[in-house]
């Protein structure tokens, strides 16, 4: 199976007082969300957006079918999350997102990775030298482009180039593109957030991009020149390179057929057994020490909330660790998230752990 490397960057801007922008990168799944409207509301937009996405691909294959399926029912929540407030009214946000397909059984077809969008926010594609745009834009000056009205370049600087003609919270209904492509060793993708297209012309992007340098300086580099090109806008790039298959061939000695092995019969099949002994008791303690999860320190309303390491529950000898117990509290999350944190939701590092705390953090505040 193909190994994903990646690099984050995001900031602000030079403009603007917050960053709307939201992102999720862990080990198979990316996405990069641009939140839209007052108050705030874009930036709790576009972390509803990340948080729920992250959190409805635990244990699920990830396809293009289950991005439509996430996305349409994510929209739904976010749509109902406006309608609750005047201050969330009209809050909105894009994303584009990727996903890599985990094969099913022998094939010697290509990996795959699924795609998807919903407005602005754009998918690139380097591959053996070559640069493209995989996502369309979902945006006024789109449509003007694809009528051969204006040129790309012209609606790099168009004056209304941030105008969507979709996002997810608008409506209760959006249309979710999403696609598979094959996914070959040497690929990097780009996600980016539209701070960075409006301010880098994609020859720049591209040059950059196709450069054999790791993604996260790729990812800093971008952001860097988003900047100091004007940085009107929040800038989020997203860096995902494939690096090749995770698997190595093993080699083993030839078998020596002229000695009778007659004698070693019992030794061979005794150690078989403790070998597999031992490496069940291995694997099962590296799965007991995998992943992280979320719970309460206690069942009071002010307990905070947890970071613990391993299984939820004691596997064997292996019992789960605490990592960190965060600042934020029970009695600020709404019923569902006391859920979900309740049922001990998991992620595959601490980090992506941490950045769902942070975006349950911003959604918390407005709900005050």
């Amino acid at each position: 199976m193909m190994l994903l490397k990646h690099g984050v960057a995001t900031d602000t801007g030079n403009v603007r007082p917050q960053n709307e922008d939201a992102y999720v990168a862990s080990d198979q799944l990316f996405a990069v969300a641009d939140g839209m409207g007052g108050h705030n509301a874009g930036e709790v937009a576009s972390a509803l957006a990340t948080t729920l996405l992250l959190e409805r691909a635990v244990g699920q294959t990830l396809t293009p079918e289950w991005f439509v399926e996430a996305i349409t029912s994510i929209n739904r929540t976010i749509h109902e999350s406006a309608s609750e407030s005047t201050e969330r009214r009209g809050m909105g946000t894009t994303i584009c997102a990727l996903a890599l397909v985990k094969p099913q059984g022998e094939t010697s077809e290509p990996q795959q990775v699924a795609l998807a969008n919903v407005g602005d926010s754009r998918i690139y594609l380097a591959r053996s030298g070559t640069f493209r745009q995989l996502s369309v834009d979902h945006s006024y000056v789109q449509e003007l482009v694809t009528e051969g009205l204006i040129t790309e370049e012209e609606a790099r600087v168009h004056p209304r180039r941030n105008i969507v003609t979709r996002a997810l919270g608008i409506d209760d209904r959006v249309s979710v593109d999403s696609w598979l492509i094959p996914l070959f060793s040497g690929d990097r993708f780009i996600l980016c957030s539209d701070g960075l297209v409006d301010e880098v012309p994609t020859s720049d992007i591209a040059e950059l991009a196709t450069q054999p340098r790791e993604p996260q300086i790729i990812a800093d580099a971008l952001v860097a020149l988003a900047k100091r090109n004007g940085g009107r806008d929040n800038i989020t790039v997203v860096v995902v390179d494939a690096v090749g298959d995770s698997t190595t061939p093993i080699t083993t000695k030839p078998v020596d057929t002229t000695r009778d092995k007659r004698p070693k019969k019992k030794w061979v099949i005794g150690s078989g057994v403790a070998l597999a002994i031992v490496l069940s008791l291995v694997v099962t303690g590296r799965n007991a020490r995998s992943g992280y999860f979320l719970t309460f320190e206690n069942v009071s309303q002010s307990s905070p909330v947890c970071i613990d390491r391993g299984a939820s529950s004691r596997v064997l000898w292996f019992m789960p660790t605490r990592e960190l117990c965060t600042d934020l509290r029970r009695s600020v999350l709404s019923s569902v998230h006391q859920q979900r944190i309740s049922e001990h939701i998991r992620f595959s590092s601490f980090v992506d752990a941490q950045r769902y705390i942070k975006a349950l953090k911003k959604i918390s505040v407005l709900n005050d």
